[in-house]
């Protein structure tokens, strides 16, 4: 039996995609802005890093330590610059969506294959040897796309359970207002000139801040006339607060909302108290809860802020 060949390029470029996905996953999971060029060129280090395995006689590159060192450059060529805080939790990122992928590749492998060649001895330099297809790369590929698109979704999901509603305060104008909100994860709005995140609050419990002309609009029409309202709001002392937000919903595809900014929100939750100027409110004309037990939903990004 002949000795088995190892190309190069190939062994390259796999390991440059598999590391530019779990670079990527990580962006999208810490919310790391992070450019193409940088993802790639962290990528670049990694896969050069299995090609130096493959060189006789540089044991320390399989140490624990090496390897722990060159997963914080790889960070920091992809991410930086970073505070020590975001660094670290960009590192724990990567950790993550590397476990991840490994884990559901080598787990279908487990579970899934009954070829005895996926299966080798230990070699001279104690590795495992498997014989990996390129279906179960997809599998790991597919791990990190699920895991950058929806992971923190479902993470929001899960904390959003244990906090529920909580009061939320207004302050605009020199006037305050203690509504309860619900934490959304569903909720995605942001303000399309400044990207502030915007709640949506009920009508009803952002009245007494309105403008009387601007009260009437909303009281006697089912559906919102953007021309009216913009009129109303050219005239209006606050004309700089408002803001049009566009929406789509069910049924809906191109919506707008009225968008209001205050002075200052603030919440709490996990006794955190959480406290932002960066906020618009949009105003929904009819009940958010048919029982009435929240009138505004909280955009995911303030929780963000809450746990981080």
């Amino acid at each position: 039996m002949g000795q088995p060949y190892i190309y190069l390029d190939v062994v390259f470029l796999i390991n440059l995609i598999m590391d530019y996905a779990i670079l990527w996953a990580t962006a999208r999971l810490g919310h790391i802005p992070a450019s193409q060029k940088r993802l790639l060129a962290g990528a670049f280090v990694g896969a050069f890093y299995c090609i130096a395995l493959l060189i006789p006689g540089l044991n320390f590159l399989y140490s624990l330590l090496f390897r722990f060192l060159l997963s914080l450059v790889i960070v920091g060529v992809a991410f930086a610059p970073l505070t020590p805080l975001k660094f670290l939790q960009a590192c724990g990122y990567f950790y993550l969506v590397a476990f991840t992928m490994g884990g559901a590749m080598l787990g279908g492998i487990y579970l899934l294959s009954t070829n005895p060649e996926f299966f080798g001895t230990l070699n001279r330099l104690g590795l495992r040897l498997i014989n990996i297809s390129s279906a179960w790369l997809l599998v790991a590929l597919a791990a990190a796309v699920v895991l950058g698109k929806w992971g923190m979704l479902l993470v929001k999901r899960v904390l959003a359970r244990n906090f529920f509603q909580v009061p939320l305060t207004i302050c605009l104008g020199g006037r305050d207002l203690t509504i309860s909100a619900l934490l959304d994860t569903g909720n995605q709005l942001k303000d399309p000139l400044t990207q502030a995140p915007v709640i949506i609050a009920e009508y009803t419990a952002v009245e007494p801040f309105l403008p009387d002309d601007l009260k009437s609009l909303f009281q006697h029409s089912q559906e919102i006339d953007l021309k009216q309202i913009a009129e109303e709001i050219s005239n209006s002392v606050w004309s700089s607060r408002f803001r049009l937000i566009p929406f789509s919903s069910i049924g809906k595809n191109h919506g707008m909302l009225l968008g209001l900014r205050p002075d200052e929100i603030s919440f709490e939750v996990n006794d955190q108290r959480v406290t932002t100027r960066n906020v618009v409110l949009g105003i929904y004309h009819k009940p958010l809860c048919p029982k009435g037990s929240y009138q505004a939903l909280l955009h995911p990004d303030l929780l963000q802020s809450a746990i981080a």
